[in-house]
């Protein structure tokens, strides 16, 4: 493949890499392996017709010289005698071959009349025919050897007298030895001195029908060789001029019927790129080509045309769908900002209240859900704690969720029973609910100075409570009817008792409903184990255990719910011991600040190494309040310090009515780079973010509330 783009290359490199270029050279291609393929397919024909040519003349030539001995000399005895004087020696005796002692045993068989006359037929016959040699031998079985009786050749280098012998392979003797008289009698071997030798031979019988010799004749396949040579010569130039000229006969078709309409469709293909580009709506480029080529090639400009025609109609369609989507789009993204500030989503919720800790978050199915909690100070004792799950999802169940939420909490600010407050939603709700939407509600009312909760439960979840000392409990209440469903509804109260100390967990069904890929489900019992494993932590931990734990459980499998969670952790009064100090704010009173801290924390006997993580903290807070705050002027700040029960954790809290300034707002600094590289200023701020387990800021009623929380303990 070109390493280039089309448009990347010049004119050369096109025509070298175009359509009519590679389907000439396919058709060149295909034309040599067909003539390759042809003249393999010839030369083995030709081979063996020549081979069973020169074959069957060896055969016949050794089948006539033996019909023309038998009429005028019986050569079976010559045989038979040579034959026995060859088996009566001694492998040493037989070693002598080649020498007059050993030639002397046999020259009874050489002085014989029939020897002569013998030797006289088979040097006519080899003379007069295309065999390279015929003689007359027998193979002897035990030795494994052709024993030479009667040869014609006068070539001194080359004859073999009566005994002589040569190796032959076992195969040749078994298969001249065992014929049985059908077709012809041949053998193929190589050799060293003649190359590929076919010996074809005749048999000599005796008067029991045995054979005791055979009048052979050996003809080299050379000739073939050469045969060959001259009809590959001969095939390739045929085939050279055959090939070029299909390969330009089919070219020129291929690109009158196939190459010529694809580039014209291509073309027509660029102009209308050129156009839409352009804001040209001309849709006649493929129309108008006019290809009638009957085949693959008209069909695909026929589709290209009715393509274009579509393509220009989907456009303006898509305009249209386009500009609704961007508008419906537009409108979702609103619809979740205002059903995000519906709910409550400012933490620390109450910074000025250290008697309760509170925290929830929602996590919605769609753009927007129809689940929703709320949590809302009645008066200054009394905290209201909602969840709720609005049957469906999308903007009705938002819509829906945002007129209960609405509801909910102005009921609960008159001072009614939670109750009661259901019952009074549940009947404003059915007069209008042509829809037949319903929604499970869950409502406490925690006394705050005695932690007991009055709740009502409106067909929703039940609610997961942790004692001071204890595990994360499932507390299977009473449950009413849903609001919405039907008119006339009653609840019932019931009461739950918070120590300080304790923790309440609710949520909706997306909790224990969320499904994995393979169709099982969070259930209760993961629930209620992952509240355990951070049942020591604050509220926002809590929570993200638990969304943590679904988001394992789930996987890549889709939301199918809304997931929505509160949990409110009961301090009470006795555990509210703030001690704060109020001062001016200069760089000269941070001792003063640390020296009032390190007294409270050798107080409850703070570790010395947690002691000076928060001195620093101090000198960086306080710091930063006393050169920016008020600058260029001064003015007053205060420090606060609390501890949580048991004296397992400390919170100190810098409130100030200086300029509105959030130190954690900005971007931690890159400590992996060098003091050089590294932007100057936020250092201080990071090392409290990382030596303190919290961190909080907030601005209300004028002032900058930052508060630190470390746990000694």
């Amino acid at each position: 493949m070109p390493e280039k783009s089309v448009r990347e290359m010049n004119k050369y490199e096109r025509l070298h890499y175009s359509l009519a270029s590679r389907t000439f050279h396919a058709v060149l291609i295909g034309a040599i392996i067909l003539g390759l393929v042809s003249l393999l397919v010839g030369l083995g024909l030709y081979a063996i017709a020549l081979s069973g040519q020169y074959i069957g003349e060896a055969f016949e030539v050794s089948k006539n010289a033996r019909a023309i001995i038998d009429k005028v000399a019986d050569i079976a005895p010559m045989a038979e005698e040579t034959m026995k004087i060859y088996s009566s020696m001694t492998d040493a005796e037989r070693a002598e071959v080649g020498e007059d002692n050993y030639y002397a045993r046999f020259s009874s068989v050489e002085n014989s009349e029939n020897y002569t006359q013998v030797r006289s037929i088979l040097k006519d016959f080899s003379e007069s025919s295309d065999v390279d040699d015929v003689y007359f031998g027998m193979y002897d079985e035990k030795t494994g050897k052709l024993v030479f009786i009667v040869d014609p050749d006068d070539r001194t280098e080359d004859i073999y007298r009566a005994g002589d012998y040569e190796d032959v392979s076992q195969k040749e003797i078994e298969k001249f030895l065992n014929w049985n008289g059908e077709g012809r009698l041949y053998h193929i071997t190589k050799t060293e001195s003649d190359g590929w030798l076919c010996t074809s031979g005749y048999p000599v019988m005796n008067s029991e029908g045995k054979p005791v010799g055979f009048i052979l004749a050996d003809v080299t396949l050379g000739n073939v060789a050469n045969g060959m040579k001259n009809f590959v010569l001969q095939y390739a130039i045929a085939m050279v001029a055959v090939v070029n000229l299909l390969a330009i006969f089919l070219t020129q078709h291929m690109k009158k019927a196939l190459v010529k309409p694809i580039n014209a469709i291509a073309e027509a293909a660029g102009k209308y790129v050129a156009d839409r580009r352009l804001g040209k709506k001309d849709t006649g480029h493929f129309s108008s080509l006019n290809i009638s080529t009957g085949d693959e090639v008209e069909n695909l400009a026929l589709i290209m045309a009715d393509m274009e025609k579509d393509l220009s109609d989907f456009e303006d369609s898509l305009t249209q769908v386009t500009a609704e989507k961007e508008r419906i789009g537009t409108e979702l993204a609103l619809a979740t900002r205002i059903q995000a500030d519906m709910l409550p989503n400012i933490y620390p919720a109450f910074p000025d209240r250290a008697d309760f800790d509170i925290y929830a978050k929602m996590t919605p199915a769609k753009e927007v859900g129809g689940d929703f909690y709320d949590f809302f100070l009645i008066d200054d004792d009394h905290l209201g704690i909602v969840m709720a799950d609005v049957s469906g999802k999308g903007i009705p169940a938002a819509l829906f969720m945002m007129v209960c939420k609405i509801l909910v909490q102005n009921v609960a600010l008159t001072g009614k029973s939670p109750a009661e407050v259901l019952e009074t939603v549940n009947e404003q709700i059915c007069k209008n609910n042509h829809e037949e939407m319903f929604v499970t509600v869950w409502l406490g009312i925690l006394d705050l100075k005695t932690g007991k909760i009055a709740a009502a439960n409106a067909g929703h979840e039940y609610p997961i409570l942790k004692n001071p000392n204890g595990d994360f409990e499932v507390i299977k209440d009473k449950h009413g009817f849903v609001i919405g469903g039907m008119d006339g509804i009653r609840y019932k109260n019931y009461e739950l008792t918070l120590e300080p100390g304790s923790k309440l967990f609710v949520y909706t069904d997306g909790v224990a409903e969320a499904t994995n890929a393979q169709k099982e489900l969070f259930g209760m019992d993961r629930t209620v184990e992952a509240l355990n494993k951070a049942k020591n932590d604050e509220p926002v931990k809590i929570l993200q255990s638990v969304s943590d734990a679904v988001e394992l459980f789930v996987g890549d499998a889709p939301q199918f719910d809304d997931l929505t969670m509160l949990c409110v952790h009961y301090i009470g009064e006795q555990a509210s011991n703030a001690k704060e100090i109020t001062l001016d704010a200069t760089v000269e009173n941070i001792t003063t600040v640390t020296e009032f801290i390190d007294a409270e924390l050798e107080a409850i006997d703070c570790p010395m190494k947690a002691q000076m993580q928060i001195d620093v903290a101090i000198d960086e807070l306080f710091g930063n309040i006393a050169q920016y705050a008020y600058a260029p002027g001064t003015g007053k700040a205060t420090v606060r310090f609390e501890t949580g029960r048991e004296q397992k954790n400390v919170t100190i809290t810098f409130i100030d009515e200086g300029k509105q300034y959030d130190p954690l707002a900005k971007e931690d600094p890159d400590t992996t780079l060098s003091a050089e590289e590294r932007k100057i200023g936020g250092l201080g701020v990071f090392l409290v973010k990382k030596t303190m387990d919290d961190v909080k800021y907030r601005y209300k009623d004028g002032k900058n509330i930052l508060k630190i929380k470390k746990i000694i303990k």
